[in-house]
């Protein structure tokens, strides 16, 4: 009896010191990764808005998300604003998982002509899928291009053509039009991009 209860302490003191290295790790750890995780997101922005001004441009918190209603998906938005203080679009941080893996997505929406909403560019965050690249080249031939000006093949309709960069709710596929070799990696990028264009309708 007295070897169970040694066993027991001695397990009981392995699982306490186990604990406390691993409270201490995350404690040194947490900040880099959400530093880390900042300089990504602040270097995405810029990738697409190349005149993005931090200190004209709002960050939304988590709880001004939910006041605003906005869909589930969405982790943040970001109000660009250039240097003269102009709009020059939403970027929504949107993440979503499904039995393949986690994504999440920087989507940019920008105001077209005519006034709405458009999909100015999809960069990725984090890409766990099983099939991350053939999801990857999906996002890249298919939500967004370097020349804004391209016309290139819809890949969702019969030839018909549309400028990558100015890519309407009516043009993001449905569930019998993806057409991606990873169709469930496919299907959880469509569904991020329209929660984040339906948060913009929202916040008009």
């Amino acid at each position: 009896m007295k070897n169970y209860f040694r066993i027991a302490a001695v397990l009981g003191a392995i699982t306490l010191v186990c604990a406390v290295v691993l409270a201490l790790m995350n404690m040194l750890t947490s900040p880099i990764i959400a530093n880390n995780n900042d300089k990504t997101k602040l270097e995405t922005i810029q990738k697409i808005y190349s005149d993005y001004d931090s200190e004209k441009s709002k960050d939304y918190e988590t709880d001004e998300i939910i006041d605003l209603n906005l869909a589930s998906e969405v982790v943040d938005v970001v109000r660009v604003n250039n240097s003269n203080g102009d709009l020059k679009g939403y970027v929504f941080t949107v993440s979503g998982k499904n039995a393949y893996g986690i994504i999440s997505l920087m989507v940019a929406i920008s105001k077209d002509t005519n006034g709405n909403n458009v999909v100015h560019q999809v960069e990725f965050l984090e890409n766990g899928q099983s099939f991350a690249s053939t999801v990857d080249e999906h996002v890249r031939s298919s939500y967004h291009t370097s020349d804004k000006n391209a016309l290139v093949l819809d890949p969702y309709s019969s030839g018909d053509k549309v400028v990558i960069g100015d890519l309407t709710e009516d043009q993001i596929p449905n569930d019998d039009q993806v057409q991606c070799g990873a169709t469930y990696g496919a299907k959880l990028v469509r569904s991020l991009v329209e929660a984040a264009l339906e948060s913009a309708e929202r916040m008009a």
